[in-house]
């Protein structure tokens, strides 16, 4: 008798991971609500690095409620992160930009982009900001490509509501932990939706426990099609520079 994953493979032995550059991440200890100590996170990069990631940014949460987080603190932190890191993996500093009442300051105090454009954002998992297009518009018009992070997340947002986010050219991200169910069957449920009907730019990992993520990739069982559609969004990760 086949069972379901006999049909599907897991992400595991997919050779997917195999590369992979991940344009989302919380690596970078004692910044957020991420790994606590180089310790922590140097024990995670050598996982990370053993199942095939050869690229990462890291991508700290900058907002209102983290006052420190701005790039030339970051750069300091990030440069002791490499320093010793000997996982073999190559880094980049990026951030996961809230967009709150504190996202114009950020805006003005320099930008931590993913490649030459792509700003990583996110909203809260309750509501957006009424001025979250006006944010998002002040992006495109100052040169930047909106990326929304995780919006498999954001279920108080249609799907029409989300496709007109696509068509202010803004791109998405999916989270590998929200094909495991990781955050709930609702968000694994659309994730799916969203992978199939191709709505996804790009992906990552949102990684902040090693634990929780390593859970996680063990529950991820992906059919033919879907696999091929993370494909294209694992290249696509491999061609930001």
């Amino acid at each position: 008798m086949f069972s379901f994953f006999s049909l599907n493979k897991s992400i595991l032995n997919s050779g997917l991971l195999e590369d992979m550059t991940d344009i989302h991440s919380h690596v970078l200890p004692g910044v957020d609500d991420g790994m606590c100590s180089m310790e922590e996170s140097y024990h995670a990069c050598e996982y990370l690095a053993k199942i095939g990631v050869k690229r990462m940014f890291l991508t700290p949460h900058i907002m209102e409620d983290l006052p420190d987080n701005y790039p030339n603190i970051l750069q300091k932190h990030f440069k002791a992160f490499i320093q010793d890191n000997l996982s073999g993996i190559e880094f980049c500093l990026a951030g996961e930009y809230m967009l709150d009442s504190g996202f114009s300051r950020q805006m003005e105090a320099g930008i931590l982009t993913i490649g030459d454009k792509f700003v990583l954002v996110e909203t809260s998992y309750m509501a957006a900001p009424p001025e979250m297009r006006g944010m998002l518009y002040e992006l495109s018009i100052s040169g930047y490509c909106p990326l929304i992070a995780h919006p498999e997340r954001y279920l108080y947002m249609t799907l029409r509501e989300l496709t007109g986010l696509k068509r202010q050219k803004c791109k998405f991200q999916l989270n590998l932990m929200s094909l495991a169910g990781i955050y709930g069957k609702e968000v694994q449920k659309r994730a799916l939706f969203m992978l199939k009907n191709g709505l996804y730019d790009f992906i990552g990992s949102d990684i902040h426990d090693l634990r929780i993520y390593q859970q996680a990739l063990s529950k991820i069982y992906l059919s033919k099609s879907e696999q091929e559609r993370i494909r294209i969004l694992m290249n696509n990760n491999q061609q930001l520079g």
